[in-house]
């Protein structure tokens, strides 16, 4: 029995507030250094990824069930409450410095604009209209078809333990924890396409917490800290200077600016590869959304260690093997970052961080990947990076403007900064080298998730410089403010590009959203479907069910190997001499037939309605039942 539609918002919300508190109290309890908003901004993060990966575990034996989702979320209220209430009171730390009030008024600016700003973009991200299911912007209409998938495929298609639900046969090695929590989630009672902005929209605002709690520790001041986070989450370098030039050359510039704020294929022929951190990483990949808090919290307990000795380093080491399940892309930067961390801060408790890490996160990987080495076959040696045909140093001149001669400057700048906060961000350049020297997936452009640390470094020392010059040099102030607008403007004017509604585009159209719901209400949960190749294939996104090959540009990106699957798709399609081995060796339970796989992949709808019956049929796709089991079990579409 589920939960009435009424309450499931109410249902979804305690879960996720039922995962999240022992988080909080853990870190109250066992990391006292931290200060009030940083057990807040870390530990809710924390306790979600943590218990979401207890709830996998559970999963993988019992199924995503309501009997399962209630009693573990129970079981996390009740230890966060054991904890509280276990042992002597801890010795918190003690208040930080009061900030200025011009810091306290810049930080609640900085929240409230971006709370009111991801409250109007989560609410209409995903809309259902005349069109049908819409996505709110491009990169977002690319990447949540693979995670609307991904939630279907844990919440309706009992995919535990879970397997690749679009390569059959493979191992799942992606870091899936955000769609398991989303799945409960939907389990509960809410719709996938609410449940993905809502918890999108928190823990949007609790990164938001995050960096500034963190940028605060390593400036040393509030308004630091709120200028640190500003440029990160809406910052985009000089690709601003596209469209301006653009609207210039109009009789009405300002005018022209206001219709046309972003173009994107201009962006890409002016070869602007850096992105608006948010909306190309954060937004639409999710995965970000754990990783960066935890992330931070390492890089926190590792500074704590200096102080606080072994146990602060052995709590780090716990906090980043979370981290496989949780997002990748963070493991693979602090797999960069830590050794020039211990060679800036040397002491032989980093020996207790590094073997407690592995000990957490290796049984992770190996089940993961399953002794493949999966995206890191593709290591290889790219001097320059995207650079081309730009010469190295103008690229990064044009994609960043003038944040690296200011971070630079930053680092120079003798008081700036603590030298310990010196240090740390010393230690995070390297990245920059590195990245601009090997790639590490196939797909090139997967290098910004090694980037981001680093990218947090620049935003930290530049607000660091901003906020010094304007309480040093009152005369500067005019031209401090021209200076922030460059750096801000291009991630203004594409986030008013999205607001605008320019960028919104449909992923899927009222009839694929019917033939989903048929889909899930007509076939077993375990099906195996042969269907198309599109990215935002109404099967492989909103059924829950596997499909035999999905789209290959996601599968490559991840290391897949699919060419033999590809072959036996065509042919199943094709109807050939072979299919009907294919389909009995593959598994395959029903095909489906659309526009997509007759135009494109060479589908003979007629030889099938000749073989097989018909289960599912709408004005443009047919289903058929192609296995003895799904023959048996399915009725004929009327």
């Amino acid at each position: 029995m589920g939960v009435p539609a009424a309450l499931a918002p109410l249902a979804a919300l305690a879960f996720l507030a039922a995962l999240a508190a022992p988080g909080v109290v853990f870190l109250r309890r066992f990391a006292p250094a931290l200060a009030a908003l940083e057990r807040l901004a870390y530990g809710i993060p924390l306790g979600t990824v943590a218990g979401s990966l207890g709830l996998l575990a559970l999963a993988c034996a019992f199924g995503l069930r309501i009997g399962v989702i209630v009693p573990w979320a129970v079981a996390c209220a009740a230890t966060a409450i054991a904890v509280a209430r276990g042992g002597p009171a801890p010795r918190l730390a003690p208040p930080s410095k009061e900030p200025s009030r011009g810091g306290r008024v810049l930080v609640a600016l900085v929240v409230i604009a971006f709370v009111a700003r991801w409250a109007v973009l989560w609410w209409t991200v995903l809309t259902v209209d005349r069109g049908g299911l819409e996505g709110g912007f491009i990169n977002l209409w690319a990447d949540w078809s693979e995670h609307l998938g991904d939630v279907s495929t844990f919440a309706w298609g009992d995919n535990f333990p879970p397997t690749h639900p679009r390569l059959w046969g493979h191992p799942f090695a992606y870091h899936y924890l955000t769609s398991v929590t989303a799945a409960a989630m939907v389990r509960l009672g809410l719709d996938p396409i609410v449940a993905l902005p809502l918890q999108s929209f928190l823990f949007s605002v609790l990164l938001l917490l995050a960096t500034i709690a963190f940028a605060r520790r390593v400036t040393g001041g509030a308004g630091a800290a709120a200028l640190a986070a500003l440029l990160l989450l809406l910052g985009g370098g000089w690709g601003w200077w596209v469209p301006v030039r653009d609207a210039l050359a109009t009789h009405d510039p300002l005018r022209e600016l206001l219709r046309h704020p972003w173009d994107r294929v201009r962006q890409d022929a002016a070869n602007v590869r850096w992105p608006q951190f948010y909306y190309a990483l954060v937004a639409p990949q999710r995965a970000y959304l754990y990783g960066l808090p935890i992330g931070l919290l390492v890089f926190r307990l590792l500074d704590a260690g200096r102080r606080e000795g072994r146990r602060a380093f052995v709590l780090a080491g716990c906090v980043a093997g979370l981290l496989p399940l949780a997002h990748q892309g963070t493991l693979l930067a602090l797999a960069v970052t830590t050794p020039f961390l211990v060679l800036l801060f040397p002491t032989r408790e980093w020996l207790w961080f590094f073997l407690v890490w592995i000990a957490v996160a290796v049984p992770q990987m190996a089940w993961l990947f399953h002794g493949a080495p999966g995206a890191l076959r593709a290591l290889r040696l790219q001097p320059g990076w995207l650079a081309a045909p730009d010469a190295w140093p103008w690229f990064w001149i044009k994609n960043l403007g003038l944040m690296l001669p200011i971070a630079a400057a930053g680092l120079a700048w003798r008081g700036l900064l603590t030298p310990a906060a010196r240090r740390f961000l010393v230690a995070l350049m390297p990245a920059f080298v590195i990245a601009n020297l090997v790639v590490f997936q196939p797909w090139d452009w997967d290098n910004t998730k090694l980037l981001t640390f680093w990218y947090f470094g620049v935003c930290m020392l530049v607000a660091a410089v901003i906020a010094r010059a304007w309480s040093r040099w009152p005369i500067a102030r005019p031209g401090l403010v021209v200076l922030l607008a460059t750096l801000l403007l291009s991630g203004v004017l594409y986030d008013f590009n999205v607001f605008l509604g320019r960028e919104r585009a449909v992923m899927l159209t009222h009839e694929e959203l019917d033939l989903a719901r048929q889909i899930r209400e007509r076939t077993p949960p375990r099906a195996l479907f042969a269907a198309g190749l599109r990215h935002n294939h109404p099967v492989s996104m909103l059924t829950g069910r596997h499909v035999l090959v999905g789209y290959t540009g996601w599968l490559w990106s991840q290391g897949m190997r699919y060419d033999r699957e590809v072959r036996d798709l065509r042919a199943i399609l094709a109807f050939t001499p072979e299919a009907r081995a294919l389909i009995a060796r593959d598994h395959v339970d029903y095909v489906v037939i659309g526009p997509e796989e007759r135009d494109q992949l060479g589908a003979r709808p007629a030889a099938f309605d000749a073989a097989y019956p018909c289960v599912v049929r709408t004005a443009s796709y047919r289903v058929y039942a192609v296995s003895a089991a799904a023959i048996a079990a399915s009725p004929r579409a009327s």
